[in-house]
């Protein structure tokens, strides 16, 4: 399992900060770990009512930033 962590800190320069979306640290963000959420916009029941209706729903796409420790908590790497 990859663990996401791309770090070459002599070759890379100055990273941008991320904030960790567990505990607010801000971390470089060649150093975070990333994970990709799938979210829906409504709930499930709202869902299925709007698309009988033939309505077309979009769930969008989130990235989120974990520091290490928090991903190492949450059992991410």
């Amino acid at each position: 399992m990859s663990s996401g962590i791309t770090r070459k800190k002599g070759q890379s320069g100055r990273a941008r900060s991320v904030i960790c979306s567990a505990c607010g640290a801000k971390v470089p963000r060649d150093k975070a770990i990333v994970k990709r959420r799938f979210g829906l916009p409504l709930n499930r029941q709202l869902m299925k009512l709007l698309k009988e209706q033939g309505a077309r729903m979009h769930s969008g796409k989130t990235t989120v930033y974990y520091c290490v420790s928090c991903a190492k908590h949450r059992k991410y790497i």
